[in-house]
C-alpha cells in the first residue's frame, strides 16, 4: 500500500518564517471538519481511503488487510484512492485532524470522498464483502466506470500473463537446448526467437490493455 503520512502545517506561518527568520508556534487545534478533509486531501481528487493506528495494529495495516484471506481485490481497489494512514492520537482533542473522526465511536478507518460529502465508517474488523462494498460505493460517487468490471478484466489480464511467463519460461529451454545440441548456427534457433518475441509483443499488448483498466472516467461533479 502507498501510504501517505500527513502532517499539520500552518501555510501563513510557514511564509512568515521565511519572511522573517522568527517563529512562534500555533497552539494546536482541531480543524473544521471540511478544512480536515481538504487538508488530508492535499489537492488529490481521488476519494479517499483513512486508516487511524491503534496500539495494536501500529506499523502494520492490519486493519484494512486481511491476515486469513488474498488482499489482491483490496489492493487493486485501493489504486483508486488517495490512501492515508494516521497515527493514533489524531483522536486528542487539538488535533488537526480530530474531526475526521466525529463520532462517538470513533472509526478505525473510512473511505469517503475527497471532501467527506460522503463517508463509509469501518471498525478495522470488518469482512471483505463489506470493505469491498464500501469502497465500491463510494467509487461510484465518484467515477463513471464500474470498477467491479475493471477488477474482472484485471484477473483476466493477469491469468493471460501468467500463461505468457509460462510459456516464455518453455521457449527459453527449448532454445537453450537447440544451442548447446546444435550451436548458435542452429536454423531452429531464429524460429524460437521469433517465437519468443511474439510473446513479449503478446505481453506488452496485455500491460497496455491492463493500464487502460486502471484509467477510471470521473463523473461530472
Amino acid at each position: 500500500m502507498d501510504w501517505n503520512f500527513p502532517v499539520y502545517t500552518n501555510s501563513k506561518q510557514t511564509a512568515e518564517l521565511a519572511q522573517s527568520g522568527t517563529f512562534v508556534a500555533e497552539r494546536l487545534r482541531a480543524l473544521p471538519r471540511d478544512e480536515a478533509f481538504r487538508f488530508v486531501a492535499g489537492g488529490d481528487e481521488r476519494p479517499l481511503l483513512v486508516l487511524r493506528e491503534c496500539g495494536f495494529c501500529k506499523g502494520s495495516d492490519d486493519a484494512l488487510l486481511s491476515t486469513r484471506f488474498d488482499n489482491e481485490k483490496t489492493v487493486l481497489l485501493s489504486k483508486w484512492f488517495h490512501v492515508v494512514k494516521l497515527p493514533n492520537h489524531v483522536l486528542q482533542e487539538d488535533h488537526p485532524f480530530r474531526n475526521l473522526f466525529a463520532e462517538s465511536s470513533p472509526a478505525h478507518l473510512f473511505v469517503a470522498t475527497a471532501d467527506g460529502s460522503t463517508t463509509h465508517s469501518l471498525s478495522g474488523q470488518q469482512s471483505q464483502t463489506e470493505l469491498w462494498n464500501a469502497m465500491a460505493e463510494v467509487l461510484s460517487d465518484v467515477y463513471v466506470d464500474d470498477p467491479e468490471n475493471r477488477i474482472q478484466g484485471m484477473y483476466r489480464i493477469f491469468d493471460q500473463l501468467d500463461q505468457l511467463d509460462e510459456a516464455d519460461e518453455r521457449m527459453h529451454v527449448k532454445f537453450t537446448a537447440e544451442l548447446e545440441k546444435r550451436g548458435p548456427k542452429s536454423s531452429k534457433l531464429k524460429k524460437i526467437r521469433k517465437g519468443m518475441d511474439g510473446l513479449q509483443q503478446d505481453r506488452d499488448d496485455l500491460l497496455a490493455e491492463l493500464d487502460e483498466l486502471r484509467q477510471l472516467e470521473r463523473a461530472e461533479a
